[in-house]
C-alpha cells in the first residue's frame, strides 16, 4: 500500500463530546444556512422537508451560492429534488429555491435491476457528488444528478443506475437561467437523447456561452471525475474504478491529489485526465463520512474530515494542515458546537458531516478564507468560514475590536433562531431556539496566569435561558464558570459548586474581571462592585480559550442513538418546530493578558 497521505499524530474524536474532546481552530465562524421546519414550512423553504444533504458550495459574481438535496423525510427516498440558496457575505442567506424539481421518467429502457416496485413513469431521486463548474468565460455552471430509486433497501439514487446528470445556468445576477438540460445521460443504464425527453441535451440550448462552458466542464477530468459514482458503468468516461466524493487539489504540475471518502487517495499525473486506483490511506482516520482537500491561500494544505471510526456520530468535522499536500499534522476542530436531531429518518447520521469546500477550478473566496458547507444531522444546512493560516493557538494579550462586522479572531456558532451579530462596538448574542445556542469564542495563547475582561448587559432572558462564560483548556475542561439566570442572579461555578452570588438588573452594564492561576487552581471573579475569590471546578495544566454562550446547559447527544432506525416521519423532538421567549445579550470590551 502506497502511503500518499500520512497524518501525524492522528487524534480520535471522543465522540462523548460534540467537540470531539480536541482543540479548537481559532476564529472559525459557522452559519445555519437551512433550519428545517415540517410545521412552518414558510420559515425554511416553503416545503417543509427534513431531509437536506450534500450540500455544496461556490463563490462568483459577488456571491456565495449554496446548493444541496432534499427528501421528504428519509436518505434516498422518492421523491427527491435539488435546492438552491444565496448570500452576499456567507452570513445571511436567503429563502432556498428549487433548482433541480423532481421529475417523472420513463421506466421501459432501463437496464438496472428491476423491482416489482419500478413503475413506468417512475419519479426522480435527486444525488450529487459535485454541485458547482465555473468556465473560463466566466459561465457558472449549477449541476445535480437524477436517479431512480425502486426500493430504498436495494437500490439508491448513485448505485450507476440513474437516468443523467443535468445542468443549469446561474446568471451573473446571481439568478438561475430558465433551462434545466442533460449534461450527461447515463447510457449504461438504458437512458440517451432519444428516449429520454424530460429534459434536453445542453447541445440544444440558444445559449452559446451556457453551451461552450458545459463542454469546457466535460474537458476537465478531475470534475468529471467527481461523477464517477453515479455513472460508474460508463467504461468511456470511467476506464479504472475510483471512489466516491472526489474532492482534489493540485501539489504541482504532474501531480493532483485526490481524495475520497473512507480516507481513500487517487493521483492524477496528467492535471486530472487519468487517475492511479484508489488506495486505503491508513493514517487518516475516518468512516463512511466525506474528506475535503485543498490548497489554502497561504500556500499551505488542509484535510478536512470526521476523525471517528463510528460512521453514525459523525462529529466533530477537524482540520489538519501540512506543508506539502502529503504530510499533515496539527488537527483540531473545525465543528464545536451542533444541536440534537430534531426529526426521524432512515439513515440519518448524526453530526456535521459531508463537508465541500469551494474547488480549485472554480473562482475562490475574495478573503482568501476556507469555506465550508455540510449538513447537521442531515437535516439543516451549515456553512463554516475558516480563517486563514489554519491555527488553535491564540494571542497572549489583546482585545476583540466590534465594529459593524464580526472579527477575524472571533469563533462564532449562529443557529438561524440565535444570531450573532457586531453592532456598533456590541457583540449581540440572540436565542429564540428551545434546543440549539448562540456562542462566541476567543483563543488566547496556552497560559497558567492571566487576566481576562468584558463588559455584559443582558436585555432579555427567557424563562428557560440564561447567559454563561467559561474559560477552558484545549479538550474542554472548564474551571471557570459564570452563568446569569433569568431569577436576576449572577451564579458562580467554583470548587466544584454552582452558587448564587449577586443579583444583576437586566440593561444593567457589568464590567466583569477575571484573574486565574493555574498554579494555585484559583481565580478572582470581580463584578457588580464586589470581588469573589473561588476555586477552580477542574484540574487543568493551562487554559486556551473562553467563550459566551446563551445557554447554560448544551445538550451533548446520546452515542447510543441508532440513527439507523430513529423513528419515523412522526417522531419530532417535542417543541422544536416553534420559537421560545428570547435571550438579549449584548457583550463589550472584551480583552485578555495572559502568561
Amino acid at each position: 500500500m502506497a502511503e500518499i497521505i500520512k497524518v501525524s499524530n492522528p487524534r480520535c474524536a471522543d465522540v462523548r463530546f460534540q467537540d470531539g474532546a480536541l482543540p479548537h481552530l481559532k476564529g472559525v465562524k459557522s452559519f445555519q444556512i437551512l433550519r428545517c421546519n415540517r410545521k412552518h414550512p414558510d420559515w425554511s423553504d416553503d416545503i417543509g422537508w427534513t431531509y437536506n444533504h450534500a450540500a455544496m458550495i461556490a463563490h462568483a459574481y459577488g456571491w456565495y451560492f449554496c446548493e444541496y438535496l432534499s427528501n421528504p423525510v428519509d436518505e434516498h427516498e422518492t421523491p427527491g429534488h435539488t435546492m438552491l440558496t444565496r448570500s452576499r457575505d456567507g452570513q445571511h442567506w436567503e429563502k432556498p429555491v428549487l433548482i433541480f424539481p423532481e421529475v417523472e421518467v420513463p421506466t421501459w429502457q432501463y437496464k438496472g435491476p428491476r423491482s416489482p416496485e419500478l413503475k413506468d413513469p417512475h419519479l426522480t431521486c435527486a444525488h450529487q457528488r459535485m454541485g458547482f463548474y465555473q468556465a473560463k468565460n466566466g459561465v457558472l455552471l449549477a449541476l445535480a444528478f437524477y436517479g431512480l430509486v425502486h426500493d430504498r433497501h436495494v437500490s439508491a439514487p448513485c448505485d450507476g443506475w440513474g437516468i443523467g446528470r443535468t445542468v443549469r445556468r446561474i446568471m451573473p445576477d446571481g439568478t438561475v437561467g430558465e433551462g434545466i438540460y442533460f449534461l450527461i445521460y447515463n447510457e449504461p443504464a438504458g437512458y440517451t437523447a432519444e428516449n429520454t425527453g424530460v429534459f434536453a441535451p445542453y447541445t440544444a440550448s440558444p445559449d452559446a456561452d451556457f453551451v461552450a462552458a458545459c463542454e469546457e466542464c466535460l474537458q476537465n477530468g478531475a470534475v468529471v471525475r467527481q461523477m464517477y459514482e453515479e455513472q460508474r458503468f460508463d467504461k468511456t468516461l470511467f476506464p479504472n474504478k475510483a471512489g466516491e466524493a472526489l474532492s482534489f487539489y493540485t501539489v504541482s504540475d504532474d501531480e493532483m491529489i485526490g481524495m475520497y471518502k473512507k480516507g481513500m487517495v487517487a493521483v492524477s499525473r496528467d492535471q486530472g485526465k487519468t487517475w492511479s486506483d484508489v488506495e486505503k490511506q491508513p493514517t487518516i482516520i475516518t468512516a463512511t463520512g466525506k474528506v475535503w482537500g485543498q490548497k489554502t491561500s497561504d500556500g499551505r494544505y488542509t484535510l478536512m474530515y470526521n476523525p471517528t471510526t463510528d460512521g453514525q456520530h459523525r462529529w466533530p468535522i477537524a482540520a489538519v494542515s501540512g506543508d506539502d499536500g502529503h504530510h499533515y499534522a496539527d488537527m483540531a476542530a473545525v465543528t464545536g458546537d451542533m444541536s440534537p436531531q430534531r426529526y426521524g429518518g432512515l439513515d440519518k447520521n448524526l453530526g456535521p458531516q459531508y463537508m465541500r469546500g469551494i474547488a480549485e477550478c472554480n473562482e475562490q473566496s475574495p478573503d482568501g478564507d476556507v469555506w465550508l458547507a455540510y449538513t447537521n444531522n442531515k437535516e439543516d444546512v451549515w456553512v463554516s468560514r475558516i480563517p486563514v493560516p489554519l491555527t488553535h493557538e491564540g494571542a497572549a494579550s489583546g482585545s476583540i475590536a466590534l465594529g459593524n462586522g464580526l472579527p477575524a479572531d472571533l469563533g462564532v456558532y449562529a443557529p438561524v433562531w440565535c444570531p450573532v451579530e457586531a453592532e456598533d462596538g456590541v457583540l449581540v448574542m440572540k436565542d429564540k431556539d428551545p434546543y440549539d445556542h448562540a456562542r462566541a469564542e476567543v483563543a488566547m495563547a496556552p497560559s497558567t496566569r492571566g487576566v481576562i475582561r468584558f463588559t455584559v448587559d443582558i436585555a432579555a432572558l427567557g424563562k428557560d435561558g440564561s447567559f454563561t462564560f467559561e474559560v477552558q483548556d484545549d479538550i474542554g475542561r472548564t474551571p471557570i464558570r459564570l452563568v446569569f439566570r433569568p431569577d436576576g442572579v449572577l451564579y458562580v461555578r467554583g470548587d466544584g459548586r454552582t452558587d448564587p452570588w449577586k443579583p444583576y438588573g437586566l440593561n444593567e452594564k457589568i464590567d466583569v474581571e477575571i484573574e486565574f492561576n493555574v498554579e494555585t487552581n484559583r481565580y478572582i471573579l470581580r463584578a457588580l462592585g464586589q470581588e469573589k475569590n473561588s476555586g477552580f471546578s477542574a484540574a487543568v495544566n493551562d487554559l486556551t480559550r473562553f467563550r459566551f454562550m446563551t445557554k447554560e446547559v448544551i445538550p451533548h447527544l446520546s452515542t447510543d442513538a441508532d440513527c439507523g432506525k430513529w423513528g419515523t416521519k412522526d417522531m419530532v423532538l417535542p417543541g422544536c418546530e416553534d420559537p421560545v421567549e428570547e435571550t438579549v445579550a449584548r457583550v463589550s470590551n472584551i480583552s485578555w493578558n495572559v502568561k
